[in-house]
């Protein structure tokens, strides 16, 4: 697979959808314009008194104000879609006829959750940027990167983890629907099944747990909780996409080259 995986990811985050999906890493900028607005409530941040947000912190706001829009979700799905369904739509997955089909799935499935681990590295370069050019000049914010309080760290790692572990379910369940439905039922169900994830992770409790980004408030009290909602996201995500990808791969081996 390494000896495919680097051509099919060279073609994957040069795809439009890869680059609409990569050009939400620069939303910290739209929170950077929105600080100088004064009185305006558009994109500020309300914090308890004497409390100072550190980057991390600021990065964690970031990622949860573009992922409650869905759009970079939804971004997702687009790009796993033109990926896994746009060369059976136009008849030329001859391409890879002396592939193991195996391989060609799996390198495309990395292959995007290369480009969604790199447009966390890219949203949190520039997050960094905003935050210490024009944040720490606001009463909200510390210089620390970290912060002092552990309970606030934890929470904030698992997070962040969690939203990219939600991000790599996602590619699962599009790299399956796509090759069983039409890209229109897919993006429907796409809708449906990010509204869930984002409801359930509000609601809390044990519905919360169902889907990797419920887990952050389990991390509250300290590393070893931390530590457990850290693997019990990665459990929960493990969980469904082996189950996905198994599915998809069943209809990939089963199709005509």
């Amino acid at each position: 697979m390494k000896q495919i995986l680097p051509a099919i990811f060279a073609s994957t985050w040069k795809r439009k959808e890869a680059k609409v999906y990569l050009s939400f890493a620069l939303f910290p900028v739209v929170y950077f314009v929105a600080s100088f607005f004064g009185e305006s409530n558009f994109m500020q941040i309300s914090v308890d008194k004497g409390y100072q947000i550190s980057n991390i912190v600021f990065l964690d706001i970031m990622l949860n104000s573009v992922d409650g829009s869905i759009l970079p979700t939804l971004a997702i799905y687009f790009l796993t879609i033109s990926v896994f369904r746009k060369e059976i739509d136009t008849h030329t997955l001859f391409l890879y006829r002396d592939l193991s089909r195996y391989k060609v799935f799996f390198s495309k499935y990395f292959s995007i959750i290369g480009v969604v681990s790199l447009f966390y590295s890219l949203f949190a370069i520039v997050s960094t940027i905003v935050y210490y050019t024009r944040v720490v000049h606001l009463p909200i914010a510390s210089l620390s990167f970290f912060g002092s309080d552990s309970e606030i760290i934890f929470s904030t790692i698992v997070s962040i983890w969690g939203l990219f572990a939600k991000d790599v379910l996602s590619i699962g369940i599009a790299a399956c629907l796509c090759l069983y439905c039409k890209t229109g039922a897919t993006m429907a169900t796409a809708v449906v099944a990010t509204l869930t994830m984002l409801i359930t992770s509000i609601i809390g409790g044990p519905m919360g747990l169902l889907f990797p980004n419920g887990y952050s408030s389990l991390a509250a009290n300290g590393f070893f909780q931390a530590t457990l909602a850290f693997l019990g996201a990665l459990g929960v995500t493990a969980l469904y996409s082996i189950i996905f990808l198994k599915i998809g791969m069943h209809k990939f081996n089963r199709l005509e080259f």
